[in-house]
């Protein structure tokens, strides 16, 4: 599969600016589906936000196609995940997902259908279990199924790949974590740095954790992690595009997030 994971800034409208790093992007077809299911589910929900491109997830049927909304007035930018087939453009939110249901999901390693309801990881016979399902008075079977393996693989990604620049957030004086409007960009010399680069997540590190608590306004930066402290050492590859404008960045492990930063600009994505 590939994705074009996540960054706060990654919308429908600048999606090409990743086709010549990743080799592939939405087509028209997906880009107007999902822009309509977006719309959709802003309405449905009385979403105050905007909801946002996460990324697309292949199968061998048919393909996922990844959005997320975060809420404005949240202390850190949580993201709440939908998704969408590229057979029928309605977006509906991921299920939670057990201990059980996660363990289950990190021993798959076979391809993704395409299917959400697709259960049979272990040799069932989906048709009879299709069969039994059919009654009308029996009450729908719970079961482990791919749309909670896809729940479980984005939000894995997502802690390991969603990616900002450093100084693009900052934290007020009430501890919430907020877009740096005064964010100019990262300079040439420093876009090619994997220490300009931050986790967009809560925080794991002691460091991070520390400057959190303490209090009033953080002048530092340095409340989110370092991607340049991920392990394996060489687990990030960071260059500049053709032109010199853009830094590059890529994810070794997962090999479909690409993400890019203009030099000295706020605009930024993966």
């Amino acid at each position: 599969f590939f994705f074009l994971n996540n960054s706060f800034r990654m919308d429908l409208n600048n999606i090409a600016k990743l086709g010549s790093l990743l080799s592939v992007t939405l087509n028209i077809e997906e880009v107007a589906g999902l822009e309509v299911a977006m719309l959709k589910r802003k309405i449905e929900e009385n979403l105050n936000g905007k909801l946002y491109l996460w990324g697309k997830i292949t199968g061998t049927t048919q393909d996922y196609l990844i959005a997320y909304y975060i809420d404005p007035f949240d202390e850190f930018p949580e993201k709440k995940y939908y998704f969408t087939t590229t057979s029928n453009y309605v977006l509906k939110a991921f299920p939670s997902l057990s201990d059980d249901y996660q363990n289950q999901a990190k021993k798959i390693t076979s391809l993704f259908t395409g299917d959400p309801s697709f259960f049979a990881y272990n040799g069932e016979d989906p048709d009879a279990a299709n069969e039994e399902e059919e009654d009308p008075d029996a009450p729908p079977v719970e079961r482990f199924r791919e749309i909670h393996r896809l729940a479980y693989t984005v939000n894995k990604i997502d802690h390991d790949c969603a990616v900002v620049p450093r100084g693009s957030y900052v934290v007020d004086a009430t501890k919430r974590v907020i877009n740096n409007t005064y964010f100019q960009g990262l300079s040439y010399n420093s876009a090619s740095e994997l220490r300009s680069y931050l986790h967009f997540r809560k925080p794991e590190s002691l460091q991070a954790l520390a400057l959190l608590k303490r209090p009033g306004i953080l002048k530092s930066s340095d409340f989110l992690d370092s991607i340049e402290k991920d392990s394996p050492k060489d687990l990030w590859v960071v260059n500049y595009s053709d032109s010199g404008l853009e830094s590059h960045l890529r994810n070794i492990y997962w090999e479909g997030y690409g993400f890019y930063s203009v030099v000295n600009s706020n605009e930024f994505g993966g």
